[in-house]
């Protein structure tokens, strides 16, 4: 019986928010109508297609109206295809609009913790016995260009990462200057103060045990003898046992509030000369999912492992690195909190054996500007003596294509929705063609022309996929603000707080244009077919 209920349980809350939709649809097309109709009777439109097509849709009265048509003066099936129409569009804006919150909100993270244009400078520039100054020259001329923000040299390699708990293969480890602007971009609102400080400086991240601290306090410590029985031994007895006087109690016992020199003497200082020689450990800053895999905190240890290392005498053999957690980062996207780690660039020329830096970083003010800049800074790497050029688009091509995908393809499935609308246009237009075959009739006889009845029944087409288009817009739209201003929580293994919501323009115009050029295409055929009639033909049974 719980399974049961526990099954139809989402299934009838589902059903409700179906019939909430529709009913609020239906509400907001009857308002709509209902202002259509006041705005006819005031005779706004001088077109005489349009006036006539207003005059069929909400100009009918009965002798007796029912409630319907009191408040929705329009047949049934005109206010089916309005309400189609209106349901299409409002998913198709809080669908698009909420796949793109996602879209903007990934390629926010990549473009906010990735280089915007990678430049990797030729071998004889980045050898073991490279200068470092030719590197930074490049970086200072990159920098100096317009659009970019900054450009700063950095390591890039891959490496292993081991844990007496578990390992992690296939990852990245970068090397960035302590305190630069590639540290402040990517690291800045990432990672906490204390560990960015903890990697610049190990010492930090040393428990007092390993700088010597409780080393310290043994040793100042009130120790006792080999002997400290009571009996006769050569232990020394305690202050007040029998045979003290006071003043050998008092000489025992120190005052409180006396500092002694001795213990001065005997603190050691907090830096790395602490420390026993060999005992401070570069630190290294991970993922936070890649310090939950390896199952290790803040001070733990853990090895950098380099398959293809220095050469020994048996050929090519790995290279090894013990490092120290500094601390943690947590950038928003699970691949790269994963397979990320940061150590400072000094210690990431020694781990990839590497003179000078791999890469140059080049960041921009606005990555909308990436097209545009990438020509300057090829020209500005060629002269420098060459390279080669990535941009955040060509490395995530696969990535960006994969969401357009999507959306493309979510844009054509709920189009659908547009599509039946459609059908219920023309379904309502052939059905006034048959009821008003008389007054067409009439109409071509007092001298309109073909056009003329052609262009009456696209204005008909029109009303109604307007007024659909119209309360979809405000229903979707609203819906996108209550997004926004609510902020829909959203479980924690999505890896985002809250519902993102982004509106963009382009989209919504392709909507509307969509959602109207198919109500126009239902009207061709009825148009046509009427407009073809000759006036006999409507008059002849009369």
């Amino acid at each position: 019986m719980e399974s049961m209920r526990a099954l139809l349980l989402p299934i009838a809350q589902l059903l409700g928010v179906i019939a909430i939709a529709i009913a609020l649809v239906a509400v907001l097309v009857g308002l709509l109508v209902a202002l259509l109709r006041r705005l006819s009777s005031g005779r706004l439109f001088a077109s005489y297609p349009l006036l006539v097509a207003l005059r069929v849709l909400v100009g009918y009265r009965a002798d007796r109206p029912t409630w319907r048509q009191r408040l929705i003066p329009v047949s049934s099936q005109n206010f089916i295809a309005m309400v189609g129409t209106a349901i299409g569009v409002w998913a198709l804006v809080v669908v698009l609009s909420v796949m793109g919150g996602f879209e903007a909100d990934l390629k926010g993270k990549i473009v906010r913790h990735s280089p915007h244009v990678t430049i990797v400078p030729t071998l004889d520039m980045a050898a073991a016995g490279g200068d470092d100054r030719r590197v930074a020259a490049l970086a200072g001329t990159l920098a100096g260009l317009r659009d970019v923000a900054a450009a700063e040299a950095y390591v890039e390699g891959e490496a292993m990462v081991t844990s007496p708990m578990n390992m992690s293969p296939g990852m990245a480890i970068r090397g960035v200057r302590a305190g630069g602007a590639l540290e402040a971009l990517w690291l800045g609102t990432s990672a906490d103060p204390d560990a960015l400080r903890a990697l610049a400086n190990p010492v930090l991240a040393m428990s007092d045990r390993e700088l010597g601290f409780a080393e310290g306090r043994d040793e100042g410590g009130t120790g006792t003898g080999t002997d400290t029985g009571t009996g006769t031994g050569s232990g020394t007895a305690p202050p007040g046992a029998a045979g003290d006087t006071d003043d050998d109690a008092d000489e025992a016992m120190p005052e409180i509030g006396v500092e002694d020199d001795a213990d001065d003497d005997e603190m050691p200082e907090i830096g790395a000369e602490a420390a026993a020689p060999g005992r401070v450990i570069p630190g290294i800053l991970l993922g936070e999912e890649l310090a939950n895999s390896l199952s290790i905190g803040i001070g733990d240890e853990v090895m950098a492992v380099i398959p293809d290392g220095d050469v020994g005498p048996t050929g090519v053999r790995p290279m090894t690195r013990t490092f120290r957690v500094s601390g943690t980062f947590a950038s928003g996207m699970y691949e790269h909190d994963l397979k990320s780690a940061y150590v400072t660039l000094d210690e990431a020329k020694r781990l990839f054996l590497l003179g000078t830096p791999n890469r140059i970083a080049v960041m921009l003010d606005d990555i909308d500007r990436l097209d545009a800049a990438v020509p300057g800074l090829r020209d500005a790497l060629d002269r420098a003596g060459g390279g080669t050029l990535r941009t955040v688009a060509q490395v995530n091509r696969s990535l960006f294509s994969a969401l357009l995908v999507e959306k493309i393809a979510m844009f054509l499935v709920l189009g659908l929705v547009i599509l039946v609308a459609a059908f219920n246009v023309f379904g309502s237009l052939v059905l006034i063609t048959m009821e008003k075959t008389r007054d067409i009739a009439v109409l071509r006889s007092v001298g309109a022309t073909r056009a003329g009845v052609r262009g009456i029944f696209l204005a008909l087409g029109g009303v109604i996929g307007a007024v659909g288009v119209v309360a979809g817009l405000i229903l979707g739209l609203g819906t996108c603000a209550y997004i926004a201003w609510a902020g829909i929580p959203l479980p924690s293994e999505y890896y985002l707080r809250e519902l993102p919501v982004a509106v963009r323009p382009l989209e919504v115009a392709l909507v509307t244009l969509a959602a109207l050029g198919a109500g126009l295409l239902a009207t061709l055929y009825p148009a046509n077919t009427v407009a073809a009639r000759a006036p006999s033909e409507g008059l002849r049974n009369d």
